[in-house]
């Protein structure tokens, strides 16, 4: 049981951009993993055109036929793989903003190492989330929120914590149960900062080319910046 005063989520927006302009490097894990899985985008469409070319001029309907199928079983794995970048590159940033949260040098190295051996709870943890919340969804939307609003710190319980996926699930319920004005304060900010990155966001892309590019950074640096905000509440909440 931690006891302490509750996290002032104000002060923590506020320290989290003080955070982010000190380790921008923070940011980099999400900007990554855009540009591999563009690159790898490439890649899955030159290697399925590829196919069709092949299939259809040597194998002729059957050869079209096995390229069609090789090339869903491609765009599988495209998928799986993004996906999984995805959800590394998030993680990554989960333990640099613990460490810049802690006064310690955040390392994209370090983070990737500490995300990858615990990457089967990671993957586990993160198939529940969308599992209850895409379940929940089912019933209306409201349902969904309520679902991911509870189930919110359930990576940083995995990450920071040692956590398994199920006891993480737990622990992000019951933390936010419990702290309901620090939890929905959390929330409410991150809104409000999603509607000024949207405007910003469309301001942006006016621009030809550097415009688009200058969004995808923008993104990017807001996504880590959430995240620090909300591993620094997370690590101030209260424990029973």
């Amino acid at each position: 049981m931690t006891n302490g005063p509750r996290p002032d989520v104000v002060a923590d927006f506020r320290t989290g951009f003080d955070t982010i302009k000190r380790y921008p490097v923070i940011a980099a894990p999400p900007l990554i993993a855009m540009v591999i899985g563009f690159l790898l985008k490439w890649v899955f469409l030159g290697a399925g055109a590829g196919m069709f070319l092949v299939g259809g001029a040597v194998g002729g309907a059957a050869g079209v036929a096995g390229a069609v199928a090789g090339g869903l079983m491609l765009f599988l794995v495209f998928i799986v793989l993004v996906m999984l970048l995805n959800l590394v590159a998030s993680a990554a940033v989960v333990v640099m903003a613990r460490d810049a949260n802690t006064s310690r040098e955040p390392s994209i190295g370090a983070a990737v190492d500490a995300v990858t051996s615990r990457l089967g709870a990671v993957v586990i943890a993160a198939v529940i989330f969308s599992v209850i919340v895409g379940i929940a969804s089912l019933f209306f939307v409201i349902p969904g929120l309520v679902a991911a609003f509870f189930l919110m710190f359930t990576m940083p319980a995995v990450l920071l914590d040692g956590l398994g996926a199920v006891d993480a699930i737990s622990r992000s319920a019951r933390l936010v149960k419990d702290n309901l004005g620090p939890a929905l304060g959390l929330v409410i900010g991150a809104i409000v900062g999603m509607v000024v990155l949207w405007i910003a966001s469309l301001i942006l892309n006016v621009v030809p080319i550097l415009g688009p590019l200058a969004a995808m950074l923008l993104a990017g640096a807001f996504f880590a910046y959430l995240t620090v905000v909300g591993v620094r509440v997370y690590l101030a909440l209260p424990r029973r």
